[in-house]
């Protein structure tokens, strides 16, 4: 049996089984061959928010897929394009959803002609009082503008079924051990969970912290009120004005680049960003989350020659050491004293990219 971990699935339900079956992994009847096992890395929803209608429903045509085979052959691993379907987005329905979107795309077009100083006063004016429940106005006009109330059924559904995962363990071909999250865990998550850094000790612990979130909404959830689902203190959801941050929202970069903005990247409450040198020594990952071009971006100066000119990337590696700090492609060998952290988020949802799963 041999275990598959595709990257963030937010694309056409096509687009998917074509990655699929270029690994020769799609048995005759549309499923999965029976020897194959495959790790979704989570973020099912919400791939393109200029044609929110159909991306709605590809994802769900996606995520059932992937559902309908057994527990023990699809794993599905919790992202926070799915996490917020019960968390952020908890107490939306659709009509009220589709009036916040609308709102929320006219304040963007405000903030791109008139800055974003115009477009935070318009969002406190109007946005905030009549939205209450939805923390911020750019979480609808841009990072889940396909959300559904039938989405957030299924994932209510799968989650009650203890489909979902916050973390997972595998290896590497070269032996590694490795810990599979959505966005990887960094000093701060071992430190709250109290755990050693160490792939077992680490999954294990967030599986029982998801255990417990479930636990404590299982009954709300049955009876059809759906109460917003808890991760903390590893995953802090979105406040009033404020994005989510922590273990399924933060991504790596260089707070020292030029254009950061350190205040809301390094927020102490809900950190959307980490450096590198946060992650534990010793410690191999993989995550999706974080795509090539935003670590290229935001991972500079540490990204080498060969990252920082390919347009498009798969399977990444960003590893962090006493001695240095790089970003490349592909898988990078065992080394001594240094955190491995592999990004697998393909950007399947883009046709030119060279999307890639990671055997484990």
């Amino acid at each position: 049996m041999t275990t598959y971990v595709l990257g963030d699935p937010q694309a056409p339900f096509a687009a998917v089984m074509k990655l699929l079956a270029s690994y020769d992994l799609l048995a005759s009847d549309g499923g999965l061959r029976p020897d194959v096992e495959l790790i979704s890395i989570g973020d099912h929803f919400d791939y393109d928010l200029t044609a929110p209608d159909v991306s709605r429903a590809e994802g769900l045509a996606v995520l059932r897929w992937l559902a309908a085979h057994s527990p023990d052959q699809v794993r599905l691993v919790f992202g926070n394009h799915d996490a917020a379907r019960v968390v952020e987005l908890a107490l939306v329905d659709d009509r009220e959803f589709a009036e916040a979107r609308t709102l929320a795309w006219s304040i963007e077009a405000t903030k791109r002609a008139e800055g974003r100083a115009a477009a935070n006063a318009r969002a406190a004016a109007e946005f905030a009082p009549r939205f209450p429940s939805i923390s911020t106005y750019g979480l609808v006009a841009r990072d889940y503008a396909s959300f559904s109330v039938e989405q957030r059924s299924l994932v209510v559904e799968l989650v009650l079924a203890g489909r979902f995962h916050l973390g997972l363990t595998g290896a590497l071909p070269d032996g590694r051990d490795v810990l599979i999250t959505h966005a990887a865990v960094t000093e701060r998550e071992v430190d709250r969970l109290g755990v050693a850094a160490q792939p077992a000790a680490i999954a294990a612990a967030l599986e029982r912290l998801l255990a417990d979130a479930i636990a404590a909404r299982r009954d709300d959830w049955q009876r059809g009120t759906i109460t917003p689902l808890s991760l903390e203190p590893v995953s802090q959801a979105g406040a009033p004005g404020e994005e989510a941050g922590g273990l399924l929202a933060h991504r790596p970069a260089n707070p020292d680049r030029p254009g950061s903005d350190r205040a809301w990247e390094l927020d102490p409450v809900r950190p959307r960003r980490f450096h590198p040198g946060e992650l534990p020594i010793g410690l191999t990952q993989v995550a999706g989350h974080t795509n090539h071009a935003m670590c290229a971006r935001e991972l500079v100066p540490w990204v080498t020659p060969a990252a920082q000119t390919a347009r498009y990337a798969g399977l990444r590696t960003l590893r962090a050491g006493a001695a240095a700090i790089i970003y490349d492609l592909g898988v990078l060998p065992p080394a001594a004293g240094v955190a491995d952290l592999i990004l697998i988020d393909g950007e399947l949802r883009d046709p030119a990219n060279r999307a890639e799963l990671l055997v484990i």
